[in-house]
């Protein structure tokens, strides 16, 4: 599955991380597991109308273009079903800037843009499917963006603050402290932090910690749990293997042997499904 990434030009990237796209044609059809990073993404696809994703084995369908909200939850796709996609990934808490969608309220969740504005939706996916070749697509994205960062709201500079010391090892640990260094309180930090990032300060922590913790494992080297639950800064591999099936719904044991079996992957470009 050929995947293209481009880095969006100043001033975008200061609130989009990358924008991708990937071709599958010819794949046949298979299962892939996409777990949680606790980012928004956009979803286009380019030969579908519709998408489809799988929870707990149970199809779910929506419209395309799509706005895909934070996950704390791992589902599946099925990558044959999608023969070109392009997916933008937002920096945590910018996707509100572009969209009038509290993110608590896309919790697990999709939204096809088509409900939020039904024109721009439309006027979206002719731009890109009428530009000539793929480097022309993602270039029509971009402006999309640039052109709806034009008004939008700044990110509040406690939440992008917050957002930015969590998503570090151990930062668990230090949201009592994130509420004297930013002044606010704890319940408007947690009113702020959820409206803009879409999870509680606390669960993003957990989530982009899980997430760098499967950054951090390799499928050909054998793993020591313990120490790597120290690195990530874990209390102790209980809290690891809490997580993995919150967020992946397995045992550690079970993923590795998903990695061995090459079925499964973390997201690349957070697959934007």
């Amino acid at each position: 599955m050929p995947l293209r990434v481009s880095k969006p030009a100043s001033p975008l990237s200061e609130y989009v991380e990358m924008i991708w796209r990937r071709t599958s044609t010819g794949v046949p059809p298979s299962r892939q597991r996409i777990y949680p990073d606790g980012a928004m993404a956009l979803a286009i696809h380019l030969n579908q109308p519709t998408l489809t994703f799988f929870i707990d084995d149970h199809p779910h369908t929506i419209r395309v273009p799509l706005l895909a909200g934070p996950y704390s939850r791992s589902f599946q796709i099925d990558p044959s079903l999608a023969t070109a996609v392009i997916g933008v990934l937002f920096r945590p808490g910018a996707a509100r800037m572009f969209f009038p969608v509290a993110a608590h309220e896309l919790h697990n969740i999709d939204i096809a843009l088509a409900d939020l504005h039904p024109a721009e939706a439309d006027r979206l996916l002719n731009e890109v499917c009428s530009a000539p070749g793929e480097e022309a697509q993602l270039l029509a994205v971009e402006q999309y963006l640039t052109r709806k960062l034009n008004n939008a709201a700044a990110i509040h500079p406690a939440v992008r603050y917050a957002a930015e010391q969590l998503s570090r090892e151990g930062g668990v640990r230090r949201i009592q402290k994130l509420q004297w260094d930013t002044g606010l309180s704890h319940t408007r930090l947690i009113q702020l932090f959820r409206e803009q990032i879409g999870l509680t300060p606390k669960l993003y922590c957990r989530v982009r910690r899980f997430h760098a913790l499967l950054g951090r494992i390799d499928r050909d080297m054998r793993v020591n749990w313990a120490r790597l639950a120290a690195d990530c800064g874990y209390f102790d591999q209980a809290h690891l293997i809490r997580d993995f099936r919150a967020f992946a719904g397995m045992t550690p044991a079970e993923y590795r042997r998903s990695l061995a079996d090459s079925a499964d992957r973390t997201r690349p470009a957070a697959a934007a499904s």
